[in-house]
């Protein structure tokens, strides 16, 4: 599993999953499972945003085929950690099966959950009170 960070607002930082890093495209590609097996990589890269300061976190999970309640956990514990410092952790393009598993777990109730970036971005900075430098 391979995991990038990106800034895409001063204050939001983008976190892309996948199962390899593409160097000419600079982003990750091919699908992969968010569950026990690599759960404790992606805490491990959600903490260390944190510990940077860094309290808005944009999730995209275009490339994620699978999660278990590993995988479920790893997501809730970044979202209660995101909101004990004022900050927030969502969501993006989760695909189909894991969405379906989102919902019947209720964890789409508790953690925003959108299908496009820029309204994530923009609630994001709404919900923070940002001010967009541009």
């Amino acid at each position: 599993m391979e995991i990038i960070k990106s800034s895409v607002h001063p204050q939001i930082i983008k976190v892309e999953i996948g199962a390899e890093y593409n160097e000419s495209q600079k982003k990750v590609t091919g699908t992969v499972e968010l569950d026990i097996e690599n759960q404790a990589h992606f805490v491990d890269v959600i903490n260390g945003i944190f510990e940077e300061g860094r309290v808005y976190v944009v999730v995209d999970m275009q490339h994620v085929s699978y999660i278990d309640s590993s995988g479920l956990w790893a997501l809730f514990e970044g979202h209660k950690k995101a909101a004990q410092k004022s900050g927030k952790l969502v969501l993006l393009q989760p695909t189909k099966d894991v969405k379906r598993v989102l919902d019947i777990t209720k964890m789409s109730s508790k953690i925003q959950v959108f299908s496009e970036e820029a309204p994530a971005i923009a609630q994001l900075i709404s919900d923070s009170e940002l001010v967009d430098p541009e």
